[in-house]
């Protein structure tokens, strides 16, 4: 009786999800909730198989805009700083065990070829930022959203003499940079908080942000351009790696990803071009890349280390993330966002 009433009421959600939230959502909130671990081939199979053209329309279209707008809107009136704990905060040995290993970048990393190892086009992301700071030395960097501080450490790995601070959401996070690597890392929020940068008087010569302005909401996105701005001393410059959304503002996958990042929305890239534009900043530099490489790199390491991350996190987790990374790649093939490597130069004058 009692399972029978489990199947009853899981049979209940799924209609309502499907009514109000779309198939997308619900069919991705159904295999979270599965009784055992996915098949990892199935699984990325499910999602990233070829489909009719008019089942493609029907998952990227339902619900209706309208809805889709109002879901979205309401989900945004939740803590964001919350959502983002959520996503972050599960384990850092969990998330050991897919990134790449020498320093945890949670971000899209550049491959040239299958070859490549995670950590190889890891490390040649992290040169191609280093190269568009145009860094001497000596400059004063501020890294917004520093996640397990794999940039600052790569800078410092470098030679990199000037001050490096970063600031993070994540407790987890948090610890790690400070105990395990020694960073100087805040706990803060980079959107709300006024800008720490650790005592340092006359603002810093470079703010850096890998994969942080995707949780910068479209109602934020003005105040926290100006706010980076008045932070550069003249003839700094601001180095974003992002991706955003290309052509709407409420996809249906929008919605879906509420599962993994819930209160957060990504904003149009011509909204952060305009942004920038309108706080003073000259634009030198917007280039895209591929995600999907990264993205199915973490899958494979994941699933590699299957049994380790049911005993860390348990099943429920292991099949978000697990459900998490084929939509992801999914997201990047209907082509709804990009990854932008932006730079934003305050001007000497």
């Amino acid at each position: 009786m009692h399972q029978l009433r489990q199947w009853s009421r899981f049979g209940s959600d799924l209609v309502i999800d499907l009514v109000t939230a779309g198939p997308l959502y619900a069919i991705a909130r159904h295999r979270i909730h599965a009784p055992a671990p996915l098949d990892p081939a199935e699984n990325w199979h499910f999602w990233t198989q070829p489909r009719p053209a008019w089942l493609t329309a029907l998952l990227r279209h339902t619900p209706p805009a309208a809805q889709r707008r109002a879901y979205l809107t309401a989900r945004l009136a939740a803590d964001q700083a919350s959502g983002i704990e959520a996503h972050y905060d599960v384990s850092n040995d969990f998330y050991a065990l897919f990134l790449d290993s020498r320093y945890r970048f949670y971000t899209c990393a550049d491959f040239l070829s299958a070859a490549d190892t995670l950590e190889t086009a890891q490390t040649r992301k992290a040169d191609y930022l280093r190269a568009l700071l145009r860094l001497s030395g000596e400059e004063t960097i501020l890294d917004l959203g520093c996640g397990w501080g794999a940039m600052l450490a790569y800078l410092r790995d470098s030679g990199h003499r000037g001050h490096l601070r970063g600031l993070t959401l994540s407790r987890e996070q948090w610890a790690y940079s400070r105990q395990t690597l020694g960073l100087d890392v805040a706990l803060a929020n980079f959107v709300t908080d006024p800008f720490d940068i650790g005592g340092v008087e006359g603002g810093c010569d470079r703010i850096l942000s890998i994969g942080a302005l995707e949780h910068v909401r479209p109602s934020e996105l003005s105040a926290l351009y100006q706010k980076m701005y008045a932070a550069l001393r003249p003839g700094g410059l601001a180095v974003h790696q992002f991706f955003s959304f290309e052509r709407e503002p409420y996809p249906a996958s929008a919605i879906a990803l509420q599962l993994f990042f819930p209160g957060s929305l990504l904003v149009l890239h011509h909204h952060h071009r305009a942004a920038a534009t309108e706080a003073g900043f000259s634009l030198t530099h917007d280039s895209t890349h591929d995600y999907q490489p990264t993205i199915k790199a973490w899958y494979d390491r994941l699933v590699h280390h299957r049994e380790a991350a049911l005993a860390l996190v348990g099943l429920e987790t292991y099949n978000r993330y697990m459900t998490f990374f084929p939509i992801a790649w999914l997201f990047f093939q209907h082509n709804e966002a990009r990854l932008h490597r932006l730079v934003m130069e305050k001007p000497l004058e």
